[in-house]
């Protein structure tokens, strides 16, 4: 059975290399009473097949610590389910994590998920793909993956 908090981390996501920060993410987590486990991949497939393990386990909150690719990768995983999807900004523009208005530093995005409230929002599809805050075609894909 999978913990009732998990913490996915996507390494890559960012300016920042992140292969590292499982600890502080613990250390934060602790100073705010949150018993969870915290996970780092260094590839976003790997990300979401975890995912897609720790909410047919169980998960009771799935917390996406990325940019807002994470985020809607993990948010089209728990759409439709109990989990509920806790959201750590740690991405380059963090669009969705600024639309909610979840705090932009660590220690402030940790004490959100505490004290922060949970809330519906709408899910979209295009081409079979769920997305939360937007989607790209053309240039702008191209230009975000060559980032």
């Amino acid at each position: 059975m999978a913990s009732s908090i998990i913490v996915l981390v996507n390494a890559k996501s960012g300016v920042d290399d992140k292969r590292n920060c499982r600890a502080e993410l613990e250390e934060l987590l602790a100073l705010e009473r949150v018993e969870a486990e915290v996970r780092v991949f260094q590839r976003g497939e790997e990300l979401l097949g975890e995912a897609r393990r720790a909410v047919s386990e169980g998960c009771r909150v799935l917390v996406a610590a990325g940019g807002d690719g994470t985020v809607s990768g993990v948010a089209s995983v728990v759409a439709g389910t109990d989990t509920v999807l806790g959201v750590l900004p740690m991405g380059t523009l963090n669009h969705f994590a600024k639309d909610l208005g979840i705090p932009l530093a660590a220690k402030d995005a940790v004490r959100n998920l505490v004290d922060g409230r949970t809330v519906q929002v709408d899910v979209g599809e295009v081409n079979g793909r769920t997305f939360v805050n937007n989607s790209g075609v053309g240039l702008y894909t191209w230009l975000v993956r060559e980032r």
